[in-house]
This record gives structure tokens, sequence and C-alpha cells, in this order.
């Protein structure tokens, strides 16, 4: 069966089995979460069996496996999880994420004796989640094609080495979870009457010709293996670019070697918030520096753009204090921010690391910020680096010109768009472009009190990787694009479809 895509968010072309995470009805949806429910309670009874033959073998530790077998059994974590499942999340990611509100108590606690506990919760968290239904039957290991109504970033987060690609019933270009499937080169498309496909069918999506294939022959899945082994889908280097910068974002370091390979001139966003998305504590200032080092490393003198962590929205992370996105996620989480702001500072022993704030509304935030990262320098006697700042609220946008300390602006245009138009980052009939005439006028007052100042301009926003869009910004003067490592073909095309038309 050929089914016609609606709208592509990721480009690629690969095939694999199907696993569908679709719900028709309510029904569905609640057997869903009686599945995943019966996952955690085997899960919950295993460990507790685990528990008792390894004290049986360790007498003397019976009141750490009391404490332990306590733990797995408390009501209200148990409640809390059934929630959470309910809510529409998996059997993991739920026990994970009420456990984490037990540890953040503990954290807040003045008692040492309850702090000291922390790591035995923490094991405990592993040993359930070890015993999760999926996980013991090695489902994880397997890579497939995701079928669902609606794409969440954590699933992209937890399990995207094992996604070959999306199908969705919505979407929308500037969703977290597109941004996510172009960083990583994950096929994401929308089919809006999508049919019921079942669970280990082989599918093949292909953007390049606008469709999916469901139930191939025997025939058609030995072509699509052969030309996707061959393929050079996201194989493109860059051209010349006289006088304009291809810029690359990033979430982690494994997508370096992509950068390097498309011969980006620099990193114009790494979006640092992934690194402590997959952890249920905070990052140390150490296992940072490593992270923050080992980029600057890999770059080999090429500039690199850390975003301080930016969460709220679909974005979450369960240990940090955050009502609203941006400056507050700051000033409500000091150490976090210190410690982030540290490692960066350490790791900017070639002067290559430039460091962005996101979400800022007012010059006031953006030069508090500005002073802290300039004070922490001061006193690690680190080397200053380039401090700058998203462009993605409306208040920013409209009193552009009192923003004199930055030394360079890169514009944010997924969260730009949803506060001056309020799209939803999710609409999959990507509205924005019924605004794009507007946004290119705003944006004319911005470049031109730039190039006043001799302050820096990029675009870091997934609008700059539509080509047509990107034209229109080289024709406004914003020279410097920053894109996923797969859109570098794009940037190619734009670059000479904006010259030869000049």
């Amino acid at each position: 069966m050929k089914l016609k895509i609606d709208i592509t968010l990721s480009n690629g072309y690969i095939l694999g089995p199907i696993k569908n995470e679709s719900y028709n009805d309510d029904k569905d949806y609640y057997k869903g979460s009686l599945n995943e429910l019966k996952t955690l309670d085997e899960a919950i009874k295993k460990s507790l069996k685990e528990i008792d033959e390894t004290e049986a073998k360790e007498p003397k530790l019976k009141d750490y496996f009391l404490a332990e077998k306590l733990m797995i059994n408390d009501p209200m974590l148990y409640s809390k999880a059934k929630e959470l499942i309910y809510s529409g999340l998996s059997s993991k990611k739920a026990f994970k994420m009420a456990m984490n509100q037990f540890i953040n108590n503990l954290n807040k606690s003045t008692s040492s004796y309850l702090k000291e506990r922390i790591a035995d919760l923490e094991d405990v968290v592993l040993m359930v989640i070890k015993n999760m239904d999926y996980d013991s039957k090695d489902e994880t290991s397997k890579r497939y094609i995701l079928v669902c109504d609606k794409v969440r970033p954590s699933t992209l987060i937890q399990d995207h080495e094992n996604i070959l690609g999306i199908i969705s019933k919505v979407g929308g270009f500037t969703s977290h979870s597109a941004i996510l499937s172009r960083s990583w080169s994950i096929p994401y498309v929308v089919i809006q009457d999508l049919p019921s496909l079942n669970d280990g069918d082989i599918a093949i999506i292909d953007t390049r010709l606008n469709y999916v294939i469901t139930e191939p022959t025997k025939e058609l899945i030995e072509k699509c293996s052969a030309e996707i082994n061959a393929s050079s889908f996201y194989n493109n280097k860059a051209q010349p670019h006289n006088g304009f910068k291809f810029l690359a974002n990033v979430s982690t370091n494994k997508d370096i070697d992509r950068v390097l390979a498309s011969d980006f001139d620099e990193i114009g966003l790494y979006r640092t918030e992934l690194i402590f998305m997959n952890s249920n504590r905070p990052y140390t200032f150490d296992e940072q520096y490593t992270i923050y080092s080992e980029a600057v490393s890999l770059m080999k003198g090429k500039p690199i753009t850390f975003r301080t962590f930016d969460v709220g929205d679909d974005k979450q992370i369960d240990y940090l204090i955050t009502n609203h996105k941006g400056f507050d996620n700051y000033i409500k989480n000091p150490l976090i921010f210190e410690d982030q702001v540290k490692a960066l500072l350490k790791a900017n022993s070639f002067n290559t690391i430039r460091i962005m704030f996101p979400m800022i509304e007012q010059e006031s935030e953006f030069i508090y910020l500005k002073d802290w990262v300039l004070r922490l320098a001061k006193e690690g006697n680190y080397n200053i680096p380039k401090i700058g700042m998203m462009l993605e609220t409306k208040m920013a946008l409209t009193s552009i010109e009192t923003f004199l300390e930055p030394d360079f602006f890169s514009i944010g245009t997924n969260d730009l768009t949803h506060e001056l138009y309020n799209i939803s980052r999710e609409d999959e009939t990507n509205e924005i472009f019924n605004h794009i005439n507007d946004l290119i006028e705003s944006l004319k007052r911005v470049v031109k009190f730039c190039n006043e100042k001799n302050i820096s301009l990029s675009i870091c926003g997934e609008l700059a990787s539509i080509k047509e869009v990107a034209i229109r910004f080289y024709e406004i003067g914003i020279k410097n694009l920053s894109v996923s490592p797969a859109s570098m073909a794009m940037l190619n095309m734009a670059y000479d479809e904006f010259i030869n038309k000049n």
C-alpha cells in the first residue's frame, strides 16, 4: 500500500519494521495504559524477588534490603507512577519521573541521613527499570519505524538510537520532536489520515518521492536496502560561500562528526539541556567540563556557541525548579547554572566557546546574566568568551534598540513565531507560512540595528532549514544561518539560488 506524505518534517529514505504506538480511541488508549501498568507491576514483583534472593545470600545487609523493599512498595510512589501512566507515559518513564520526585524531596531535606538515601533510591530506579517487560525481552535493542498519533520529545531522547523513522498523524515543523529528528537524521513524516498499521510489518519511508510504502514486496525490500546502503542522502559538504557562514545546530557531541563531515564553519547552537534530560540528577561541574572540552577538541579550532540550559513547555527536567522559560530558570536554580557556566569557562581554553542565553525579554535580564558570567570568569581566572542571547521573545524584538550589551544575537524563530502569531509548535498546517512576509519585515529592523552597532547576527530557528525561507533571510542581509547537520544540501541550494538571483 502506497501512502502519500502530507508533511515532511525531516528528510530521509529508510525501511524497517513498524512499532505502532497509535491509539485510535479512548478504549485503545486505556488498554495501552493497562498494559503499561501491568509492565510496572511485573517489574516490581521481579525486583522484590531479586532482593529476597540477594538477602538470603547476604543476611548481614538485612536492614539495607528491607529499606529497598519499602521504597519499591511505597504506595505513594506507585500511585504517582500509575497517574503518570494514565496520562500517556510509558511505564519506564512514569516510574523514573515518580521516583525523581521522591529524590527531589530528599534533596530539599535538612536531614543528612535522608540525603544519604538518595543513592539507594537511584539503585531502586535502575533495578525496576531493568526488569521492565520490554527491557527483559530486549525490544529496545531492535531498530524500528515509530508509528504514532503524536511524537513526544521524551520518546526521541530516550530511544533515538533505535528509531529508524517516524510516521505520525500530527506534527509541526518547529516542534521539538521535528527539530530532534532532523538533528539525528531520523526521517519524520505526517500522514493525517493514517490507516491502522500492524506491529512488525515492514514499511518504507521515502521523502524524496513523498510516499510511505507498507507491506512492500520482497523484490522492493531488496532494491530499497541496496539503495539505502549506497545512499548519500546526508553526505553533503559545504560549497564555497564567501562572506556567508554555514552554522550547525547540535544536541550532543555525537552530532559533531556530521558537522565536520559537511564542513560547517562553526556550531551556531549547542542545545545543552539535552545533556541534562537523560539523567535523574544534575550533571556535575566535572561531568559537564568533560563534555564541553571534548566538543571543543572535536571542533578543532572552529567556534562553538553553547546555549545555557533551556527548559519549559515540552522540555521538562524533573529536578529543576521551572515556572517560566529563560531568565527565571537561572534565578531559581543558581547552583546548577553556575556549575554549567564554570564548566564552559574552563573548557574555553582556545577561546572558541561562545555562551548564549535563551528567552531573554529585557536588557536588564541579559546584563544580570552577563555580569554573573564575568564574575565567575574573574574568580576562576578564565578567558572571557563572547556572550550573546537568543532573540526569540516579542518583548525583546519590540525593544531591540535597547540591547547594547550582547556580543551577538541569534534569532530563534521557533519561539518567536509562537509569541508573535500564537502558532503552536505542533501545528500540522504550519501556519507560519501565512505570516512569513510580516516576520521578514519585523526582522529588517534587527538587521539594521545589528549593522549599525556592529553586532554579529545569525538565525538558529528551524525556519532557516527551509530553502525558500532561507533565501528570504539572505535577501534582507542575514548571512549566518544555523541548521541541523542534515540540512547542508539545503543551505548549498539556498545560497546558490540567492547568488544567482543577485
